[in-house]
């Protein structure tokens, strides 16, 4: 009675008071019921039989299961109406707060404008008092009339002062122009002088070979000749001639008497003349060297030492590199099959549900793009792939919609009520908010994904283009933004091709054989063929005995407590024996995933992680580990704790399926949803986007180095790569817009393996490591000897070739 009046006190509901009247009614029966069954209780004579009994409880239980189905109607309904009402304080809510920050950008506008540093505040105005006294107009002006003729005024004194500084501008320069006319005067002067000099000392020189009337057999620095009888106007000539050598080789501040020499001394001092064979003959061998040099030796040498740099399209991959030629979009098709509805409402459900999921998104590079399952592709056009195919069946005795998202499939079949359909006239209805919500919690980790990716590239940031996932990345939950990053730390680099080597190491001699065969066909295979589309994957198996731990590794403790052996997670990193395990890092040209079963000594097992208890871990871009500890004995079985010979397909399967969830994990796929088909599709998305971007960048990596290094080679196989690179990025591109995703992963994988074969060509890389510099140290001691000997002898012909021109243009008669 205390209890039924404490639940009396807590349940007011008018409505659920008569289920407990009947719940207590038919607890009474129910021990009257016992009572009369209890074989150590005297039955009445009186009493009803139990039969009669059984039958009023069988009622009451049917009354009952009526009224509790009644209220769990009704607080269904009450759900319902909360869930509605809910919703629209949500939308109001979220108004408000675009209103809030609306204020407060518009709050921050203001106040930037307010202290705005415009360029007047630092103009050198006049001091406010001196402009009063020129201007008594302005004291009672306001503020800012004040400050504007202020300005207006300083305007007009810098245009006044700047007038002043073109006219003294202007007279400076017709005072430099009049001093050069002066200098040039004063210039003419002094040659007119020197001529009057030259030719008075010509005519007492003429006046002084005159008088003297006797025989030059040779004048310096001319080459003339005469015989001792001539004399008149072949004498002066001659004296002509050697006054004007005397004049060219002589200096200003030497007198007649030091240039002239009788011609007796002038012969005897100087080398007798060179003959006119020996010339020629020193002129042909220079010609010949020089003749060899430029026609033979340079061809040679410009051919040897020229770099093939074949043409790249340098601004093409610029811009692909900074987001200007590609904006990555993701338009995900998702295919509504609705049997149970007729077209025109299927196609009314359709459009509702589409604008909710318009309003619910705001992210516009990743948007949701709902068609009918039966609705045709447009001519011309390749049919999008179908992220997901949502299948809506009708079921009475609902109240709300459910959803089921099929394990193996990418099916989500949604159960409604047949009342929640939305009219011709509808905008709205809580069937489509419940589709997408439903579509939003499915793709939001692929939402951020994508976000998170494009947020770190310039591809996806470039200003052209501007980034929408700005707003996306402040609405992740922290706690999801972490598991993105952390998932992708872990990951490995993409590769076309994985090597998955699965090792068994034990510290003894057993166990010495298991069952991998068959264990890898049932537990591994099939993930491997769902990952087909993205990659491909080889296996190998190893068995090693007698497998110790890392001599730096800490030896594991016994925990008492626990009765089992520990190993610390900060020493997990040293637990691989990398000096003695044969773990090979690479096997081919792709990369190896690891997967180490390790069995530990009976002396030390059970083995588990310490903190976490666990026996199985992920290390990143690498592996993964598992730790396989013998069954313990049973208690009638008193024989020591071994290692079994040999590890059966059964007592593999734990491990094999930790290593399919490893395996996934290692490769970027998703953590949610539970669906592998759906988060293998998810994959397909995240991969193409990721090789779009990093192709994209290293193109531009490759543009940079090209202009950076002009000396580098370019050889044709990296112009031919290049293109193939661009060719592909743009199908890719293509294939994103249309939502054909294994067609933008193809050809994404095609332009990242040609860019990195261009990037790393052997032919670049080497010429990186030769620069100029060392050409130059190579020639130079060799070609130095020999070309200062062919360069003096050049200058030499030319002065001579010059000076012999010069004689002949002044013999030559006026």
């Amino acid at each position: 009675m205390a209890a039924t009046t404490a639940i009396r006190d807590i349940v007011s509901d008018p409505s659920l008071l008569p289920v407990l009247d009947s719940a207590a009614e038919t607890r009474d029966l129910c021990q009257k019921l016992l009572s009369l069954l209890d074989p150590s209780i005297t039955p009445d004579q009186n009493a009803e039989s139990p039969q009669t009994v059984q039958k009023h409880l069988f009622a009451l239980l049917a009354q009952l299961r009526g009224q509790s189905r009644d209220a769990i109607f009704r607080v269904r309904d009450t759900k319902q109406r909360t869930a509605e009402a809910r919703q629209e304080i949500d939308r109001l809510h979220l108004q408000l707060q675009n209103l809030y920050y609306e204020q407060r950008h518009l709050t921050g506008e203001i106040a930037a404008c307010e202290s705005y540093d415009h360029k007047y505040r630092s103009l050198p105005l006049i001091p406010l008092e001196e402009f009063l006294e020129l201007h008594p107009e302005h004291r009672e002006s306001s503020e800012h009339e004040l400050m504007e003729a202020r300005i207006n005024h300083e305007h007009a004194e810098r245009e006044k002062l700047e007038q002043a500084r073109q006219e003294l501008l202007k007279r400076k320069q017709a005072l430099i122009t009049e001093n050069n006319k002066r200098k040039d005067d004063l210039a003419s002067l002094d040659q007119d002088l020197e001529r009057f000099i030259d030719v008075r000392l010509l005519q007492s020189l003429f006046r002084r070979f005159s008088k003297r009337n006797t025989s030059i057999d040779r004048i310096d620095g001319v080459g003339w000749f005469h015989s001792t009888t001539s004399s008149g106007f072949g004498t002066s000539l001659v004296c002509i001639k050697y006054a004007l050598s005397i004049m060219s080789e002589k200096h200003e501040d030497q007198g007649v008497s030091q240039t002239l020499m009788t011609p007796k001394t002038s012969a005897s001092s100087l080398p007798p003349p060179e003959k006119p064979s020996a010339i020629q003959t020193r002129f042909r061998v220079v010609a010949a060297f020089w003749a060899v040099i430029l026609f033979l030796g340079f061809p040679i040498w410009w051919k040897t030492t020229s770099i093939y740099r074949a043409e790249l399209p340098l601004e093409e991959m610029l811009n692909w590199a900074g987001g200007k030629s590609c904006r990555p979009v993701f338009p995900v098709e998702i295919r509504f099959d609705t049997p149970s509805l007729p077209e025109v409402e299927a196609q009314q459900l359709l459009r509702t549900t589409q604008h909710t999921l318009d309003d619910l998104n705001d992210f516009s590079a990743h948007h949701l793009r709902l068609k009918l399952a039966d609705e045709e592709v447009q001519e011309g056009l390749e049919k999008a792939d179908t992220a997901l195919t949502v299948r809506l069946l009708a079921k009475d005795g609902l109240t709300s919609p459910l959803s089921e998202l099929q394990p193996d499939t990418t099916m989500l079949e949604i159960f409604y009520p047949p009342s929640q359909i939305p009219p011709p006239s509808s905008s709205n209805s809580p069937l489509s908010s419940f589709i997408a919500g439903e579509l939003q919690r499915l793709f939001a980790e692929e939402k951020a994904t994508v976000a998170h990716i494009l947020s770190n590239n310039a591809i996806g940031t470039h200003a052209s283009s501007p980034p929408p996932q700005n707003s996306q990345a402040q609405q992740i939950s922290p706690q999801l933004a972490e598991s993105i990053t952390k998932r992708l730390r872990r990951s490995m680099k993409y590769a076309e091709t994985y090597h998955l080597t699965f090792s068994l190491f034990t510290p003894g001699p057993a166990p010495s054989s298991w069952d991998i065969e068959s264990t890898v066909q049932d537990y591994i295979s099939p993930v491997v063929q769902a990952l087909s589309p993205i990659s491909n994957f080889t296996i190998d198996t190893q068995v090693q005995l007698y497998a110790t731990f890392s001599p730096t590794a800490p030896a594991p403790e016994y925990d008492e407590t626990q009765s089992v052996w520990t190993l610390k997670e900060e020493n997990l990193s040293a637990f691989i024996n990398a000096a003695e395990w044969p773990l090979n890092p690479s096997i081919g040209t792709g990369p190896t995933i690891n997967f180490i079963l390790y069995v530990p000594a009976p002396s030390q097992s059970p083995l588990v992680v310490k903190e976490s208890r666990a026996t199985s871990w992920i290390i990143p871009q690498w592996g993964g580990v598992f730790i396989l500890n013998p069954l313990p004995p049973t208690t009638q079985d008193t024989t020591p704790l071994s290692n079994p010979s040999h590890l059966t397909r059964d007592a593999l399967r734990p491990a094999f399926l930790t290593f399919s969830h490893q395996l996934l994990s290692l490769l970027g796929t998703p953590s949610t949803p539970v669906s592998l088909p759906f988060r293998l599709q998810t994959l397909i998305r995240i991969r193409a986007a990721t090789l779009l971007l990093s192709a994209s960048s290293t193109m531009g990596s490759l543009a940079r180095l090209t202009e950076s290094l002009p000396s580098i080679p370019i050889p044709a196989t990296v112009a031919s790569s290049v293109s193939i690179t661009l060719s592909h990025l743009s199908s890719s591109c293509e294939s994103l817009r249309n939502g054909r995703f294994q067609d933008a992963l193809a050809s994404a994988r095609v332009a990242e393996t040609e860019a990195e074969r261009s990037f790393f060509e052997k032919s670049m890389v080497g010429q990186v490591y030769f620069p100029d510099e060392h050409k130059v140290a190579v020639y130079l001691p060799l070609l130095g000897p020999i070309g200062v000997p062919l360069i003096l002898g050049l200058l030499k012909e030319i002065k001579r070739i010059v000076a012999g021109w010069k004689g002949r243009k002044s013999a030559a008669p006026a």
